[in-house]
């Protein structure tokens, strides 16, 4: 999962855009960017938490308040927590450096679909947990954090990906910007009537046109169409049954037989375009409503992105940011219980994470707070969000051994969007290029 891109409100849309979650052509929600933010360790502070996180732009801005509130209120005595921010696009790598050096920090923010390849590097949470803290989160949240008994992680949040449109376009065009498309018949007269009336183009599937981006889409409209990503032991990528290849040939057509966009994935397009009111739909995640809102006099609503042709069931991808505890033999066992409840005061006493960031808590207070039904991104996206979650319609990125975010390994997205090879082509060099992947770990 995100992937989350939120900037500073005094930018420019173009500058908004150039450093911040997604907005980059590699990354996850609202991580990427390009400086690293180091915060100072309280000198006279009995115990020091190193927290290494990736988040930029709003998401970044909102962790830093969360943990400037932690040094200031002091909720746990004396302790003081050290916020390292590396760029996304470095982030992973150096995490993996420093655990196989014995160097790693204290707490780190990870996504839960990597936590496969990071397995034998965390340390399990559960003997430092409090008690009843399984009953402080979303179930189903708190289960993808397990491999076999061990606790590996704490969900911070869900962040799935939902339609989002520009009501004004909706309304030149002569639709009904209260009643957005809820199938593919809808979903096509909607963009081609946006086409038609008005100079905007209808629709991209990622406002980033990046690899991940498409990947997010592809998940949603592939298990609507009833389709996997991988058989279920994870040993064969199946992608390319009818339910992946009729996903492939829909991003061929929207810039093909379509015409609802053009064959152009250069970076950030979409999104430019989307936030000048010249693209009237785009698909992402959680962490857009808070770009937008932040955008002075700029109109935008979202909706549930069950639009994919022959869908079956209602499906959206998501992801989840997590907290994990890495493997550091020279922390004793009393900073690890420090760290592991800094992670959960972190995890369950913040619902900013939701009213700034725009992500769904995983802490049950905090989501069923009435905080985040009296913020401002309630109505126009969290509620949709929280009625898919409350649905179980979630899809997420499965927790391969290789690392299953890799720009380069979901290339032939943007390929195939940009008319550079024919879907069916595309689909198996995709297929190919990652059952080696899986050959390789297996």
């Amino acid at each position: 999962m995100v992937t989350s891109g939120v900037g500073n409100n005094t930018l420019s849309r173009r500058q908004f855009l150039g450093g911040t979650g997604v907005a980059g052509a590699t990354g996850l929600a609202g991580c990427n960017s390009y400086n690293a933010i180091v915060g100072e360790a309280k000198k006279s502070a009995e115990t020091t938490i190193q927290f290494w996180t990736l988040f930029g732009g709003g998401d970044g801005a909102t962790m830093a308040s969360i943990v400037d509130r932690f040094n200031e209120q002091q909720p746990l005595g004396d302790v003081w927590i050290e916020r390292q921010r590396i760029p996304w696009s470095r982030y992973y790598t150096k995490l993996y450096t420093a655990l196989v050096a014995d160097k790693g920090p204290d707490i780190a923010i990870m996504h839960q679909a990597l936590m496969g390849r990071f397995q034998q590097m965390l340390v399990p949470f559960n003997k430092y947990l409090s008690e009843s803290a399984e009953k402080k989160y979303v179930s189903t949240l708190w289960k993808r954090m397990r491999f076999g008994d061990d606790q590996l992680a704490l969900p911070l949040d869900a962040h799935p990906i939902g339609v989002y449109y520009n009501p004004k376009l909706f309304e030149k065009a002569g639709l009904d910007p209260q009643s957005p498309p809820t199938n593919f018949r809808e979903f096509k007269k909607a963009c081609d009537t946006i086409v038609n009336k008005t100079n905007a183009h209808a629709f991209a599937p990622t406002p980033y046109l990046d690899p991940i981006g498409m990947l997010r889409t592809f998940i949603a409209f592939t298990h609507q169409r009833g389709g996997e990503l991988f058989n279920d032991s994870l040993t064969k990528a199946t992608f390319d049954d009818k339910a992946g290849m009729g996903v492939a040939e829909l991003f061929s057509d929207i810039t093909g037989k379509y015409g609802w966009d053009i064959p152009n994935a250069s970076e950030n397009r979409a999104d430019i375009a989307f936030q000048d009111n010249k693209l009237a739909m785009t698909i992402n995640g959680t962490w857009y409503a808070a770009v937008l809102e932040s955008l002075e006099g700029f109109e935008w609503s979202m909706f549930k992105p069950f639009v994919a042709p022959g869908k079956k069931q209602g499906y959206t991808e998501s992801g989840s940011h997590t907290i994990v505890l890495p493997r550091n033999p020279n922390r004793n066992e009393q900073k690890t219980q420090i760290a592991v409840n800094v992670a959960e005061w972190i995890t369950q006493k913040n619902p900013v994470w939701g009213t700034r960031a725009g992500h769904l808590p995983a802490a049950t207070d905090a989501l069923n707070s009435q905080a985040l039904r009296n913020s401002p991104l309630w109505p126009k996206s969290l509620a949709k969000f929280f009625e898919m979650a409350s649905d179980d319609q979630f899809a997420y990125l499965p927790r391969t051994p290789f690392n299953v975010n890799n720009d380069s390994t979901w290339s032939f997205f943007p390929d195939i969007y940009a008319h550079n090879v024919p879907p069916q082509k595309g689909i198996q060099r995709g297929v190919n290029s990652i059952q080696n992947l899986i050959n390789d770990v297996n």
